[in-house]
């Protein structure tokens, strides 16, 4: 038993270092970069690509860590007070550090205004 629990833990550890890649950092390039700034900046001109882009490839529907949250639009974000935390105070997520500086200054301004549509 201690075998298939150790076998297990090792596949699910592979699977999980690999599922998140950097290549989701390369993805997110807004419509027009400059026209986003922290006074305008909305779910709809930037943060639902930024989540899309660097959260949906584990965090969707039926994914590899859609068990832990689950990313299905505006609502799962603003309903969960984890996304917030895990990206901008503990930034443990995305995996591998892939937010721009300029990204997280948005996402921060984006969340202070109240996660604006």
């Amino acid at each position: 038993m201690k075998k298939q629990t150790s076998i297990f833990l090792l596949a699910a550890f592979t699977v999980l270092l690999f599922a998140c890649s950097k290549k989701q950092a390369e993805e997110m390039i807004p419509e027009d970069p400059s026209a986003v700034t922290t006074e305008n900046v909305t779910y709809s001109n930037f943060a639902g690509a930024l989540f899309q882009n660097k959260c949906s490839s584990c965090h969707a529907p039926n994914s590899s860590m859609s068990s832990i949250w689950t990313l299905n639009g505006l609502a799962s974000i603003k309903n969960d007070t984890r996304v917030a935390n895990a990206v901008l105070v503990t930034r443990s997520m995305p995996q591998g550090g892939s937010l721009t500086t300029n990204e997280r200054t948005l996402l921060q301004a984006w969340v202070d205004k109240g996660m604006p549509q």
